[in-house]
């Protein structure tokens, strides 16, 4: 059970995971609010959309949860990602006698403080209240070291394991061409309307490395209406619609840039590496699961355009630095392919209810 089936690192995990559980043999169904799916699930996994469509996120969350509890079928164990499902996970493994997770992809009593979706603080406040009981009621995955952290910060159980997210290594991988970087170099990023993503921070720190008269073009990959008018440099937007287009918009650059102040996984570079780009990325939290500041990356802290700005030009000036990044990044990478994460997923699901059952 979980909020949505769109295009963020929470649901491809879903996807993937639950494609590869009934390759595996095992029955697997997700359960989300009517209208909420975008991503393609495989042929097998039972998809069952709850409640009536609305366009609000938020009021799509209790309309919901008034026809998920009866519409979930018999199962050996219930997860819920994003704290009102586990919740409901941990109701309905009570009233069944099965086990219950709480699947965290992010740092879920803080995941709304930066107040982009929700302003309103009473329901801010219900929501933190919300979560912080959804951490100690039920088993906890996580997704990340950094997450596991988080939970237990915030007073949660101890996670009982950690299933990271991945990348489709039949995919995102690097096409054999020169080290040497295009002129004018290229420069890829996600974008996001969130602030908390970043973006306006990667705008500020390339405005810096342009005015040192770098010469470069921003690619930004975005489904949102992003406002792009603060750039000094050449900047577009690419909305790739599937995988191979993704793979396109990321094979184009040279250096991945990613801004985010905070996330659970953080998926964009790990794919962006995948596929043999030099990675910048700021220090939020869960890239670390993959990335290694001067090992596999240069790694800045969140919200400062100034190191971000350095860093951007030291991997443009340093091609022995690149190809190093390159190199270890693409051996690294490897051991996130979905194969792998699925099953990491399938060896925590025995050890919670036993290899008879699973």
């Amino acid at each position: 059970m979980m909020p949505n089936l769109h295009i963020t690192g929470g649901a491809r995990t879903a996807v993937e995971i639950s494609a590869r559980m009934v390759e595996h043999g095992h029955e697997f169904t997700i359960l989300i609010p009517s209208g909420r799916g975008k991503l393609k699930t495989h042929q097998d996994v039972n998809v069952i959309e709850c409640g009536l469509t609305v366009a609000s996120p938020l009021l799509a969350v209790p309309i919901a949860l008034m026809t998920m509890k009866s519409s979930v079928p018999y199962v050996d164990v219930v997860i819920g990602s994003m704290p009102p499902y586990a919740l409901l996970a941990h109701n309905i493994g009570s009233e069944r006698s099965i086990p219950s997770v709480n699947f965290m992809m992010s740092d879920d009593v803080g995941f709304f403080d930066d107040r982009t979706h929700i302003r309103n603080r009473i329901i801010l406040s219900i929501y933190r209240e919300i979560a912080r009981r959804s951490i100690v009621r039920t088993e906890i995955i996580t997704n990340s070291h950094w997450t596991a952290v988080k939970c237990i910060g915030h007073g949660g159980v101890r996670p009982m394991g950690i299933v990271p997210a991945g990348y489709d290594d039949k995919i995102f991988n690097h096409r054999e061409c020169s080290d040497d970087f295009h002129n004018p170099t290229r420069i890829v990023t996600v974008g996001r309307k969130s602030e908390a993503k970043g973006f306006n921070d990667v705008v500020t720190g390339l405005n810096l490395v342009h005015k040192d008269r770098y010469k470069f073009e921003l690619k930004v990959i975005s489904q949102d209406d992003m406002d792009i008018s603060r750039a000094e440099f050449p900047i577009h937007i690419d909305t790739p619609k599937s995988d191979l287009e993704l793979v396109e918009s990321y094979r184009w650059g040279d250096i991945f840039v990613y801004g985010s102040w905070s996330e659970g996984f953080g998926l964009p570079p790990l794919e962006a590496q995948a596929c043999g780009l030099t990675v910048v990325s700021t220090d939020c939290g869960g890239v670390r699961e993959y990335l290694t500041d001067g090992e596999n990356c240069l790694m800045v802290p969140p919200r400062d355009p100034i190191e971000f700005s350095h860093a951007v030009k030291r991997v443009i000036d340093d091609g022995y630095l690149r190809k190093i990044l390159i190199t270890r990044g693409l051996q690294s990478c490897r051991e996130f392919s979905w194969d792998k994460v699925a099953d990491r997923f399938e060896n925590t699901m025995k050890e919670l209810i036993g290899d008879t059952v699973v």
